[in-house]
């Protein structure tokens, strides 16, 4: 048994090392770097312990951030799941041309999240977006607008165009967990007598559960850590309407030389990522199938 531990201690070292260089050690400084009033480049840094922590409980900007984080948290786990679950059960059905579907969906995933940026906003442009100009082309010229200039309109625009980006990778998920089911389940469910919505609701759901919390905690991940996106489309404007906490941080840190106060932001971010990826996971435990 030593000698076996010894072993699968030689194997693992090598990736445990390079996860200790660039994740833990990593995190380590920034929990240490946030208890300091630093500009990041000079070597003066002052102690201040965890005053950057109190600053950001009082800062309405972070709270406003931390809102538009969590909308576009209830956006991807009411609409893009939901969605993707449909499409890919609908797709996994054998239907005519499932694998060009299934192209077509993950397309967008596939595209730089710059290049899907720049795309949507020239289609949300108010002077030449296609957007309005189909809108002004079906005689409904009066919900024309200025979708990512106006407060009102840019989240919205802006989770809509996440969901597009986004999509694609859940269907192919929920595809592959599908296909993993075996036909005789649902053979044997048709025999019972059970329609398609029976079917889908007892046996794919459950067969499913796994996979549904996988998809979840992506979820957590990508919205609660969304920058590219939002910093190319909107740079947290109009009036900081689609700032999030990643865009607030790199404001802050690179743009007005906080640094201590936006690892300070970068520390609380993790926090919560970690909090609500832990709470999802929990809260969706269940027994597992055994088929």
């Amino acid at each position: 048994m030593n000698q076996e531990r010894r072993t699968a201690a030689l194997f693992l070292a090598p990736a445990i090392l390079l996860y200790g260089v660039f994740f833990v050690l990593p995190m380590a400084q920034a929990f240490y770097y946030s208890l300091f009033r630093w500009r990041g480049l000079s070597q003066h840094k002052e102690l201040i312990g965890i005053q950057n922590f109190a600053q950001l409980a009082g800062d309405p900007i972070f709270w406003m951030a931390l809102k538009h984080n969590f909308t576009f948290l209830v956006a991807g786990i009411l609409i893009t799941l939901p969605l993707a679950l449909f499409f890919g059960y609908v797709i996994s059905r054998k239907v005519r041309g499932a694998s060009t579907y299934r192209a077509v969906f993950l397309f967008p995933n596939i595209i730089s999240i710059v290049a899907v940026a720049v795309l949507w906003s020239f289609i949300y442009n108010m002077q030449f977006g296609l957007l309005n100009a189909l809108l002004n082309g079906v005689g409904l010229e009066r919900f024309a607008t200025g979708w990512l200039g106006e407060p009102r309109t840019a989240l919205p625009a802006v989770i809509a165009t996440g969901i597009w980006y986004q999509l694609g990778f859940y269907i192919v998920l929920f595809i592959a967990g599908i296909q993993s089911i075996p036909p005789s389940f649902y053979e044997a469910a048709s025999i019972d007598g059970a329609n398609q919505l029976q079917s889908f609701r007892h046996i794919t759901i459950p067969l499913l559960w796994e996979i549904l919390k996988l998809a979840l905690v992506y979820i957590v991940i990508q919205t609660m850590n969304v920058f590219g996106l939002v910093w190319v489309m909107t740079e947290g404007g109009p009036s900081n309407h689609t700032e999030t906490m990643l865009t607030y941080l790199y404001r802050k840190a690179f743009a007005e030389s906080l640094y201590g106060y936006g690892t300070a932001l970068g520390v609380v971010v993790f926090i919560l990522v970690l909090g609500i990826a832990l709470t999802s996971i929990r809260a969706m435990k269940r027994e597992v199938v055994e088929y």
